[in-house]
């Protein structure tokens, strides 16, 4: 599977986009500033998404870990306590990533104002809705996914849950690396073009500062994990050829939409999108190429 496929797609997909993503990082490195100025225009509908746009990316985590619980119970009564840890661990990493991403927007939905009388509640709502959406999703997740394949079922749950822990993680040490201003940043100055920095001029800036965490994209990271899904095609009851081609349709709308949305709100620019893809995507085709050998051999050995 591995030897012509990654993430469940042919080979050339993944070339494709790769490709795709060098381009917008070339042009990007010569106009990025003057791409942020014609897209800026801040909508209340781009407003929405950029808050809760990555929702259905951190729901991909609690099917992972339904993948590994199913995957594990497939193998064993002995493994009954490892398909539980891990199963609460990707809910755990489910609700860590939503408050990373949307936390602040939630409570301020539901009227959180700190210090004063009643935040404990809205705190309380806030929590539970995060950890219902999870296990909402997780128990969606056991309905439809089979367990005719248990080796497949832990390859597909390793690559999207490890992928994703590590990429947050690396996503995260570039941007202190990368410090690159932030077009919403610029745009306050008097002179922004002054201030404006390429991705490569990096100067390390350890300072927790939002307004110097532009490249690369920690939403568009996020919402990479979604090139993921063709995977659980292959594990779907009654699964249906249609369904690699579908899947991956939807992703790629989500991910240019949300790409769009980051340089339209004058969150980010060009380059600090495609990097954010192209670094994630290939972290995850590399963890699909050793997780799927991994288990493949162990299939060939039995």
């Amino acid at each position: 599977m591995t030897k012509k496929t990654v993430l469940g797609m042919p080979r050339n997909v993944f070339y494709t986009i790769c490709s795709i993503l060098v381009i917008g990082i070339i042009i990007g490195s010569f106009y990025d500033y003057q791409i942020s100025v014609a897209l800026s225009n801040k909508t209340a509908i781009g407003d929405f998404y950029q808050h809760y746009g990555n929702i259905i990316s951190h729901l991909l985590y609690p099917v992972a870990g339904m993948c590994l619980f199913k995957g594990l119970k497939k193998k064993g009564s002995n493994f009954n306590t490892l398909a539980w840890g891990v199963l609460g661990f990707s809910l755990f990493w489910t609700f860590y990533s939503f408050l990373d991403t949307s936390g602040d927007d939630l409570r301020e939905v539901y009227g959180y104002v700190p210090g004063q009388p009643g935040s404990h509640l809205t705190l309380a709502l806030t929590f539970l809705t995060w950890v219902g959406l999870a296990c909402l999703t997780a128990w969606l997740a056991y309905l439809i996914l089979d367990d005719e394949n248990a080796d497949m079922l832990l390859a597909i749950g390793s690559v999207i849950l490890l992928a994703g822990i590590f990429s947050e993680f690396i996503n995260s040490w570039l941007k202190i690396v990368g410090c690159r201003p932030r077009y919403k940043y610029l745009i306050t100055l008097d002179d922004p073009a002054s201030e404006y920095r390429n991705w490569w001029e990096m100067i390390p800036y350890l300072k927790d500062e939002s307004s110097f965490r532009s490249w690369p994209s920690g939403h568009m990271t996020k919402a990479t994990i979604m090139l993921a899904l063709p995977m659980l095609a292959d594990v779907i009851k009654g699964k249906k050829a249609y369904l690699k081609n579908l899947f991956f349709a939807f992703a790629i709308v989500w991910i240019v939409a949300l790409g769009y949305n980051r340089i339209h709100m004058n969150a980010h620019f060009l380059t600090d999108v495609c990097f954010g893809v192209l670094i994630t995507y290939c972290l995850y085709a590399l963890t699909y190429k050793l997780f799927f050998s991994i288990f493949e051999k162990d299939s060939q050995g039995q």
